[in-house]
């Protein structure tokens, strides 16, 4: 058989040990049209890519490698075309609007009591009260994350 393949005698016990080969019932023989099908079928994966035997780890991790410096040559590009925001940029623009959103809701009892002059110094500290505790609240989720999501998402560089 290996005279007819064309391939060593160790060729021809590893493909008989991948289980290519076809055995005949007699001892060191196989049969020759299935044991030539299955290896032209085998040399046909093999060209065009689809043999499990053929895949490399090492080409595989280079191929993982080339796609992450793709990534992040793609991430260096958006950046550079101001599509993408640095985390500091973000940042400070949150801040900004959180400083607003912060004096806007401290405004509501003075306002309220101006626009509702029948509310009690009492009513007037409720509404100031109730506004801080609402701008804790908010803190205290920032604090423990991305609002409706996770703080583990976020990493900052």
């Amino acid at each position: 058989m290996s005279v007819i393949l064309g391939i060593s005698l160790r060729s021809l016990t590893d493909l008989d040990t991948k289980g290519i080969l076809v055995r005949a019932p007699k001892r060191n023989l196989y049969l020759t049209k299935p044991s030539m099908d299955a290896y032209l079928g085998r040399l046909r994966q093999t060209a065009a890519g689809r043999s499990e035997e053929v895949r490399n780890p090492l080409a595989d991790e280079r191929l993982a490698n080339e796609k992450l410096v793709r990534q992040m040559n793609e991430l260096k590009l958006a950046q550079i075309k101001g599509e993408n925001l640095t985390l500091d940029e973000v940042s400070e623009s949150w801040t900004a609007f959180a400083a607003q959103v912060k004096s806007a809701v401290l405004t509501i009892p003075g306002k309220a009591r101006t626009s509702i002059p029948h509310l009690t110094n009492h009513d007037g500290e409720t509404l100031k009260k109730m506004c801080r505790d609402v701008l804790n609240d908010l803190a205290n989720e920032v604090e423990a994350g991305v609002i409706g999501g996770n703080k583990n998402d976020v990493k900052p560089k």
